[in-house]
């Protein structure tokens, strides 16, 4: 909470030290001239694809981004919309060993609901959301926040470490936000789960899970008064350990790390960080993430070594491989994290390793659109969640 986030980087002073509120849905302040409100840094109420996941109670899960000292000045010397990436002369300009960025995921709470068994829960300011005037998408309401209740849901943490100048990329998910699956199992044929999850309702088939919401004609409905949508998403984790290849006893060692975290964290008096699993890890060779190699990062997720498959049920929810069989057929981090131009359809940017970061896109038309289609008629409808 007393890291620097995305909003911060685009003051011209930098951020101060010290515990700051907890403010979600801001990910799209635009720097002055850099383009629509509507753009915005890996999205605030969707994914980084573009769908939003709906919790049951019809709130989106949103996110939040939280960087270290060392990441944020790299980060801000290197931005696009300041023209550092463009224009830095030190083409070579990276992230030290130590540098990390922590990405959450939060489920608002209704009125009177209560968060997941164990889950950690905090206040946050959240996004107010309105329909356009053609009654089109939902985005949020330039500087317009309202006080709410919410509960950690998953955790990307990702750093430099020596000899791992691309990262470590691990997620961690709370224990009841959906089933989970043994790496390489996932059919869509499998059995419904008799049992309700956060982000899954009990009985529902499998081929009804991990449904992309961004579409056309659109699918969901949005009511403004109550700020829900529908339909909800059912989520599931295809791979449990993200598809750990690295070695037999991959599985089993993450199952140990975490009994062995979770039993230190419940002595500690942070049990409410016990109830969070390790999902797995990934990461590159060593020493393979340099300069030497540029042209051969386009396909990095084909290069992952440990959790090849890695995704978080709350993060990259539409975006999940079932199998690690293939290597063509791998997805994980470096998918989309490389060193190639940033959005297709826009004017190229040469590629530089520090590009493995999409925080440098905060507030450019780089970054992923903060809104989501709804149905046309949306508006006129009453779509209040039945619960």
């Amino acid at each position: 909470m007393t890291l620097p986030t995305l909003s911060d980087l685009l003051k011209p002073q930098g951020y101060t030290e010290g515990v700051r509120a907890l403010v979600l849905g801001t990910r799209g302040v635009m720097a002055h001239g850099a383009g629509s409100k509507d753009e915005e840094s890996a999205g605030a109420i969707v994914q980084a694809d573009g769908n939003m996941l709906v919790a049951p109670n019809g709130y989106p899960v949103l996110a939040s981004v939280h960087m270290n000292a060392s990441y944020f000045k790299t980060a801000q010397r290197n931005l696009v919309w300041t023209k550092g990436y463009q224009t830095n002369p030190n083409r070579d300009d990276y992230f030290d060993t130590g540098a990390f960025v922590v990405k959450a995921t939060w489920l608002r709470l209704a009125e009177g609901e209560m968060p997941p068994l164990g889950a950690y829960t905090t206040t946050a300011q959240v996004p107010i959301l309105a329909i356009d005037k053609r009654g089109k998408n939902v985005s949020p309401v330039e500087g317009k926040f309202v006080s709410a209740k919410v509960a950690l849901l998953g955790l990307h943490v990702v750093g430099t470490t020596v000899n791992h100048p691309e990262f470590l990329w691990a997620t961690f998910e709370h224990k009841l936000n959906s089933p989970r699956f043994d790496d390489n199992t996932f059919d869509i044929n499998k059995p419904p789960n008799p049992k309700n999850y956060t982000l899954y309702r009990a009985g529902t088939p499998m081929s009804a899970t991990n449904i992309a919401n961004n579409t056309a004609p659109p699918i969901l409905r949005f009511n403004e008064q109550t700020q829900r949508f529908t339909p909800s998403t059912n989520a599931v984790l295809y791979n449990k350990t993200g598809g750990e290849n690295h070695s037999p006893a991959g599985p089993s060692n993450i199952a140990n790390l975490n009994e062995s975290a979770q039993t230190f964290l419940s002595n500690s008096g942070f049990k409410d960080l016990a109830s969070y699993d390790l999902i797995g890890t990934v990461w590159l060779k060593p020493n393979f993430y340099t300069g030497k190699n540029l042209s051969k990062f386009d396909q990095l997720q084909t290069r992952a070594v440990g959790s090849v498959n890695l995704a978080n049920s709350t993060a990259e929810t539409f975006q999940q491989a079932a199998s690690n069989q293939k290597r063509t057929e791998w997805k994980n981090c470096f998918s989309c994290h490389n060193t190639t131009v940033y959005a297709p359809g826009k004017p190229p940017l040469n590629p530089r390793r520090v590009a493995i970061s999409h925080v440098l896109e905060v507030g450019t038309p780089y970054a992923v659109m903060n809104s989501i289609p709804i149905h046309n008629s949306a508006a006129e409808d009453d779509t209040a969640p039945k619960q």
